[in-house]
């Protein structure tokens, strides 16, 4: 299955490294509004949702930004544009992991 990966990356360059760069730039941009949004809850004492990002950003956060959206709207707005422009590359991973899993191994 790692060798169907890495064919797939090395024969689609083209379209994988700029996917990428995009979304290691989405990644930058999640981890600052996780911080944020993590200190937002420790300063203001919601200890289990500081503890809760700290522990599961990713859908920690996002439930977060959904639940207390005017506690700190910058940085709400952070983690769902990290999380919008990383999800091209994350769906596009679980396709090549579908389709590298459903494909019959090989018979040495």
């Amino acid at each position: 299955m790692l060798n169907t990966f890495l064919q797939f990356y090395v024969d689609h360059q083209w379209l994988a490294l700029p996917l990428a760069m995009l979304s290691a730039v989405g990644v930058g941009i999640l981890w600052m509004g996780w911080l944020t949004l993590m200190l937002t809850a420790f300063g203001q004492r919601l200890w289990l949702w500081g503890f809760a990002i700290l522990l599961l950003p990713v859908p920690a956060s996002q439930c977060f930004a959904l639940r207390h959206p005017t506690m700190n709207p910058w940085a709400n707005r952070l983690v769902m544009w990290g999380l919008l422009i990383s999800l091209p590359m994350l769906v596009l991973t679980g396709w090549w992991a579908w389709v590298a899993l459903t494909q019959p191994s090989p018979v040495p």
